[in-house]
């Protein structure tokens, strides 16, 4: 009978470290969807009250983070145009496009490289750059983000206050779009106190098709500075449209 009764209890103290072990093993693998929203004013000389109302104020869009401890691949869902809005106003057409295009940004985190396949102005560019070393300050503040334990981060950068959320619970140093380099994952983004916002909807820890993490590779390769200046001539040639009889085009995309 003592016999029998140790045989139980190793079993049932072998199961229990079994499952304490699976729940406290550190995964570094998965997919993570996050909701991402901007926050926008759209002022038009000479437009009517009536379409001023009709103006969107935000612009809501689905993304995704694949991920490994070597590299991680972040992107767009559902890449859609959506439709627009048109109104003639001093001789000229105001027609305001909303859209999602198909931006990737991939980091190979073993060689601290980053390439960012970026559409502008229905074109493609790639952009290669290593991954720069970001001055993130610990503010001490914290709070639970789908089950995880997150820790607050402040830095300033060309767009202004941006505050993360990370968890240590998943070691990646990697997360939205070009905000990561914190030692763990970032799982909530806040840009300037809410015009821009990115917020973890899901965590899947689970195993990632090796296809999920390829480099980008569609589009012009250009260096951060090149792609800046180009972005910066087109936007001078379209400030410099209008007049009677032609279209103006706001594309407002992400």
């Amino acid at each position: 009978m003592k016999k029998i009764f140790l045989a139980m209890v190793t079993t049932v103290v072998m199961m229990t470290v079994n499952a304490q072990s699976e729940k406290s093993e550190v995964r570094t693998e998965g997919t993570i969807t996050y909701e991402e929203v901007v926050k926008f004013d759209i002022v038009v000389d000479g437009m009517s009250p009536e379409m001023m109302a009709m103006m969107p104020k935000e612009n809501r869009s689905g993304t995704i983070l694949y991920f490994n401890d070597k590299a991680s691949r972040y992107e767009n869902l559902n890449v859609v145009t959506d439709g627009s809005i048109e109104e003639e106003t001093g001789g000229a057409t105001v027609k305001i496009m909303m859209s999602t295009p198909e931006n990737i940004m991939y980091r190979d985190l073993k060689n601290q490289k980053m390439v960012h396949q970026k559409e502008f102005m229905t074109r493609n560019f790639l952009i290669e750059s290593d991954i720069q070393k970001e001055e993130w300050k610990l503010t001490g503040n914290q709070q639970v983000i789908l089950g995880y334990p997150c820790q607050e981060a402040l830095k300033n950068d060309t767009s202004g206050m941006v505050k993360v959320w990370f968890t240590p619970a998943i070691p990646v140093s990697t997360g939205l779009g070009e905000f990561g380099g914190l030692p763990g994952m970032v799982l909530a983004v806040d840009v300037n106190d809410g015009e821009q916002t990115m917020t973890a909807k899901s965590v899947d820890l689970v195993k990632v098709d090796p296809d999920k993490l390829q480099k980008p590779n569609k589009g012009k390769k250009v260096s951060r500075e090149k792609f800046n200046s180009i972005v910066e001539e087109k936007n001078k040639e379209m400030g410099a449209e209008g007049g009677e009889g032609q279209t103006i085009i706001m594309k407002i995309s992400q």
